[in-house]
């Protein structure tokens, strides 16, 4: 096992958002394909149409957000494709569907897109699917870049005491309830941007789990409108989808850890509560090769927020 700990004091950048019409042009360009498994997936595509490809793994939410990553990607040369999960937008439901399926249906797709190998980035609740793919198809990636993804920790009372409060709360529900009763619960998540349409209710829900420069990232206007949308995606399909989607996050995963022997590279906010460090660190304890890159002061939302600094470094490290 090998750990790298790395401090950056650099300091971030203006935003440079997507403005809304940016947004809604890219995303009228939806693609779908059937995989093997006869998952029909739904993706979207941003950055350089010729650039070096990179499968986003999309967190607790939809795919929607890697919108922040397009205009770093044209600048550095990457191509990201961005799937939604079964169920997730416009993907369709697969019933019973595994983060090991999935793992297989990302190369299905890489061998429709004439793409042999590719790096996978994730943020968050795409760690079971990252971490699935860093697992059984590891000889079709160039890198795995772990955006503080969550780690199979949430059955653990100790390994919860470092999250949130309401994070807290729907992790401990979604580890011991069935779906029929913690899609209940959960689906007042996506009331709050459904019905009441409000970012604000989504950053009063969760303020327990905001860091300082989460909350004021979440005072950008912009950024709050995205972070809206992007949770209407997650429940187009209703709150039973998203709320199996986030239970494949608190649940066990179906693989060790242990097993997984390709390089991962992890960047941490050092003020992140919706994975705290201590998740990092639990996967550089269980995976054989990992370096964690901390950034200082930063929360949750930093590696989408400011996604030049994120695909430069992924750049510098993957040459």
């Amino acid at each position: 096992m090998k750990v790298q700990m790395e401090k950056n004091d650099q300091k971030v950048l203006n935003l440079d958002l997507p403005s809304m019409e940016e947004v809604d042009d890219l995303e009228k360009k939806i693609n779908f394909f059937r995989t093997a498994s006869g998952s029909h997936i739904a993706w979207h595509e941003y950055g350089d149409p010729a650039g070096e490809p990179i499968f986003y793994y999309h967190h607790t939410g939809s795919h929607f957000l890697a919108v922040l990553l397009h205009k770093p990607a044209l600048e550095l040369g990457y191509r990201i494709i961005a799937p939604d999960r079964p169920g997730i937008s416009h993907s369709e439901y697969r019933k019973g569907w595994t983060v090991l399926d999935y793992a297989l249906d990302m190369a299905d797709l890489a061998d429709h897109l004439g793409i042999e190998t590719f790096g996978a980035v994730g943020l968050s609740g795409g760690g079971p699917t990252l971490m699935a793919s860093a697992f059984a198809i590891p000889h079709r990636l160039k890198f795995v870049v772990d955006l503080a993804c969550a780690m199979p920790v949430y059955q653990d009372p100790e390994m919860r005491k470092h999250l949130g409060a309401t994070d807290r709360f729907y992790a401990w529900l979604g580890s011991v309830m069935p779906l029929g009763l913690f899609q209940i619960p959960f689906s007042m998540i996506g009331l709050s941007q459904t019905l009441i349409r409000s970012p604000k209710a989504f950053a009063k829900m969760f303020s327990s789990s905001l860091s300082r420069s989460d909350k004021e990232l979440f005072d950008n206007p912009g950024l709050a409108y995205l972070l809206m949308r992007d949770f209407q995606e997650f429940f187009r399909q209703g709150a039973s989808r998203a709320a199996y989607d986030a239970q494949t996050v608190y649940r066990q995963w179906g693989f060790d850890l242990a097993d997984i022997e390709i390089p991962i590279l992890v960047i941490q906010g050092s003020d992140d509560r919706f994975i705290p460090p201590s998740f990092s660190e639990f996967l550089a304890g269980k995976a054989k090769n990992v370096t964690i890159k901390v950034v200082e002061g930063q929360g949750h939302f930093y590696h989408l927020a400011y996604g030049f600094n994120t695909l430069n470094y992924i750049k510098e490290n993957n040459r």
